[in-house]
């Protein structure tokens, strides 16, 4: 099962859920609807861990943060799409009164100690988020940068290098099996 985590504001039928139906069936795919506004970061994770036989994680901006979190969980693969790390940078401004940063930072130490293989899209040219922050944060197996802000939704290079990017993730997947 793959479980696709959407970003802020975004839903459960975005741009990476749409190219995952393009490569396994419906029933392969788990993507929740979540409101990451209302909803604490703790109670997020806990929703999501119910999730059980989990072959990878694909997480677009705030989600990936949550991908990168369970994918130390669950220890397995994850594929980050301009990832919203570490979230305590961004969210408490692009969401006004959030309430919930002290959770975030907890997360952030708790539970990224040991990074699982990583593999990251990066939009060069995001204004939300900085690609280059992230870039050097994150210790990645593989990494893909290409042109496009922080939505790479109709962007064609984007769906070219995340059929390449996925099929990366299932050939680590099959190996480690």
């Amino acid at each position: 099962m793959i479980l696709n985590l959407h970003g802020l504001n975004g839903s459960a039928y975005n741009t990476n859920y749409k190219l995952l139906l393009e490569m396994y069936s419906k029933d392969m795919i788990v993507s929740p609807q979540i409101d990451y506004v209302i909803t604490s970061p703790i109670e997020i994770l806990e929703r999501l861990r119910g999730y059980k036989n989990v072959n990878y994680i694909v997480g677009n901006s705030f989600g990936g943060f949550f991908a990168y979190v369970l994918s130390n969980i669950y220890n397995i693969p994850c594929l980050l799409v301009n990832p919203c790390i570490p979230p305590n940078r961004y969210i408490p401004s692009l969401v006004e009164g959030y309430a919930y940063t002290d959770e975030l930072i907890n997360l952030m130490e708790d539970y990224t100690f040991h990074p699982q293989p990583i593999y990251m899209i990066l939009g060069m040219d995001d204004t939300v988020l900085s690609p280059v922050y992230t870039e050097q944060l994150l210790k990645v197996t593989e990494i893909w940068k290409i042109n496009g802000g922080h939505s790479l939704s109709g962007n064609q290079q984007f769906y070219s290098v995340f059929s390449k990017a996925v099929e990366k993730v299932k050939l680590y997947e099959n190996i480690c099996k």
